[in-house]
């Protein structure tokens, strides 16, 4: 009997990432997903494509899964108690909705017997992902199962790098690249990891390869998406070559480069190459990455732990320049589109609000700081919108 893998969420991520390693790597994959069209669609087609691009291409069709709605909680469940590993590749709004299921496979995993332990890991693109899922499953759990919950269960924090677009027109061919990281926590990992996936590696400075990824790689997408967005491009490859948009985004990989090599002691030559594999993902035409993708959420992207404003608090705290981070950051204030409720949000909080504020509120940052003026002089000389 084939080994089994639980993955919630069957987007992009979930079937064009995570869902097919695993499949790759010879785990029979159970998928769980809230689109009720998706999840009929995979069960009625019974297979999906996804080529892969890098040096060339590479096109496989991945079959012999099977797909649940995500209501259909009770035989998820059931599917758990008996898994190898659960996943989530959902979005970190939905990570409740998860916990739900979850808590209640906690009493299938115990009437199953189960004496392994059972690592859930939360490959969303966040901080904590994993550990805060935990703690929402936690909450939920029967207080008479807790013990069995915290000596079993394993929620070890995860990272993903792998650009997967939204699958479009056709659900069931998704495009990503060849590129993978997917790192998760091994200090708080139960058990011995799957051999067989080697695609996921257990470090012991999850901390520094999250960072580094967030800061490199989701900044300088980020700088690329807004001021691609600003310039008026619709994909990540065409705003790369745009010679306004690669200055800024070369200025700020310069700068977050730099404050991951002082915070991690990471060398400098693995930052140098950390930035050119972004360059050399980011140019990759056939991946067509949307803009819109990019720079959706903006409120969420200005926060304290996340992608420009965190590296800009650490660059002022170490005298490092963070001038180019922060046109950075103002790109994504100026970002304005009615489709995007956070947009307006924004938008809304500016005009009455003012900039200090959003600042302070948002960002966590002083407005009296050296950042603030920074931030505030690029923001009145703003000239790209």
């Amino acid at each position: 009997m084939k080994k089994k893998i639980v993955v919630f969420g069957a987007g992009a991520t979930g079937r064009g990432h995570v869902g097919l390693l695993c499949w790759q790597a010879g785990f029979e994959i159970v998928f769980v997903d809230k689109n009720k069209e998706l999840v009929e669609l995979l069960r009625n087609h019974g297979s999906y494509k996804v080529r892969l691009y890098g040096d060339g291409y590479e096109e496989i069709t991945v079959d012999g899964f099977r797909v649940y709605h995500s209501d259909e909680r009770r035989e998820i469940a059931d599917e758990i108690a008996a898994a190898t590993l659960v996943l989530t590749a959902v979005f970190d709004q939905n990570l409740p909705d998860v916990a739900t299921t979850l808590a209640l496979a906690v009493s299938s995993v115990q009437k199953a017997g189960r004496l392994i332990p059972l690592n859930i890991i939360a490959c969303e693109n966040m901080m904590d992902s994993s550990s805060t899922l935990g703690r929402y499953v936690r909450a939920l759990v029967d207080p008479d199962k807790v013990e069995f919950f915290d000596t079993t269960f394993a929620f070890p924090d995860c990272m993903i790098s792998r650009v997967v677009p939204k699958p479009e027109p056709d659900p069931l061919y998704i495009i990503t690249e060849n590129y993978n990281e997917w790192t998760a926590r091994a200090e708080t990992y139960k058990g011995e990891k799957p051999p067989e996936l080697v695609s996921l590696e257990l470090v012991n400075n999850q901390t520094a390869r999250l960072e580094r990824k967030l800061f490199i790689h989701n900044g300088g997408h980020a700088v690329c998406g807004y001021m691609g967005y600003h310039r008026h491009w619709s994909f990540i490859h065409e705003a790369l070559k745009d010679p306004i948009v690669l200055d800024h985004v070369l200025g700020a990989l310069d700068e977050l480069g730099e404050v991951i090599r002082i915070k991690h002691h990471f060398s400098q030559d693995s930052i140098t190459e950390y930035k050119r594999d972004l360059g050399r993902r980011g140019a990759i035409p056939e991946m067509r990455d949307s803009i819109l993708r990019v720079v959706r959420d903006p409120i969420r992207k200005l926060s304290p732990r996340e992608r420009l404003v965190a590296p800009a608090l650490l660059a002022e705290s170490y005298g490092k320049p963070h001038r180019w981070i922060s046109k950075g950051i103002v790109a994504i204030l100026k970002y304005q589109n009615p489709s995007d409720a956070q947009s307006q949000e924004l938008t809304v909080m500016l005009k009455e609000q003012g900039i200090d504020r959003v600042l302070s509120e948002i960002c966590h940052i002083n407005p009296a700081s050296l950042l603030s003026e920074e931030i505030k002089e690029e923001w009145l000389f703003w000239k790209y919108a």
